[in-house]
């Protein structure tokens, strides 16, 4: 009987215990989200999840600090589950039904987008199905701050195989980035990344599963985007009548008329050599024809 109170009574604390420690989560994440602007467009995502969008970085960072000393001075935090009746309005920042480790950095949030990245191949060029479509990725999360990206996971893998998480800001197609992340130079779809100078006779190459021991991805075929065929059979017809971008471009129109104005003005100068021609003929012609008539009488 005593045993029994007494596991009732261990049972209890752990309870209370965990109930504190997610409580103690829940107010940590709610002021980390609050420390930072834009509340709305942040998200708690593995740093293992996002990808590169570049296919090299240099080894320091603007300031001259390397990057390798940033991974290792990230700090991490235990957390505990929030239950979701508990969690309120932060069920929309993606955090762990399990417990899990908070990624602290030193550096500003790093930005992400939710991404199909067009494929290319290892020269660089765009990839292309039989009917001449770029291909895409799949929709997945990527990031210009590749630097940062690289620290972040360089602190996840030494937790691994832990759930880790760090703060990250969303970006929208809307909010005025889509040219940048347009300039994907990745051809492994961001998986991995080249450290060091352009200069450097050899760049070790990045990548979190090579460092934990796990195998290469296996990256599903692209696919072109829907309506790609008719957008560029459109795109051609636009380029052929002097359109750009759907309006009309004053430049080709001007270069238009330049040209039709010239080949206008080559066929009235051949027409009218060829009538001097002509007339210069027809008046040989009658003169000799005058001077047979007279030597005749």
């Amino acid at each position: 009987m005593a045993k029994a109170v007494a596991r009732e009574a261990s049972s209890g604390e752990e309870s209370s215990s965990a109930k504190t420690y997610s409580e103690e989560t829940k107010r940590i994440v709610q002021q980390l989200v609050q420390d930072n602007t834009c509340a709305e467009s942040q998200k708690f995502l593995s740093p293992l999840s996002i990808h590169f969008s570049q296919n090299h970085i240099r080894p320091e960072f603007q300031d001259g600090r390397l990057i390798d000393d940033a991974a290792k001075d990230i700090a991490s935090r235990h957390m505990a589950p929030i239950p979701a009746d508990e969690a309120g309005e932060l069920q929309g920042f993606d955090i762990p039904g399990c417990d899990w480790c908070l990624l602290e950095p030193r550096f500003p949030q790093i930005e992400v987008i939710l991404w199909r990245i067009k494929l290319r191949e290892e020269d660089g060029s765009y990839t292309l199905d039989a009917d001449g479509n770029e291909l895409h990725g799949e929709l997945e999360w990527y990031t210009l701050d590749n630097r940062r990206l690289y620290c972040l996971q360089k602190a996840a893998i030494s937790l691994y195989p832990k759930e880790v998480r760090v703060l990250v800001k969303v970006i929208r197609q809307e909010d005025g980035s889509c040219r940048e992340f347009r300039k994907f130079r990745s051809v492994d779809r961001g998986r991995s990344i080249s450290v060091g100078h352009r200069d450097s006779a050899v760049n070790p190459r990045w990548s979190w599963r090579a460092e934990v021991g796990l195998p290469e991805e296996v990256l599903p075929a692209g696919s072109a985007l829907p309506g790609q065929n008719k957008r560029n059979e459109r795109s051609k017809y636009f380029r052929r009548n002097g359109f750009r971008n759907g309006q009309k471009d004053d430049t080709v129109g001007e270069e238009q008329s330049f040209w039709d104005l010239a080949a206008n003005a080559s066929l009235f100068v051949l027409v009218y050599v060829a009538i001097r021609l002509l007339f210069v003929m027809w008046r040989h012609y009658s003169q000799g024809t005058k001077d047979a008539l007279k030597e005749g009488t």
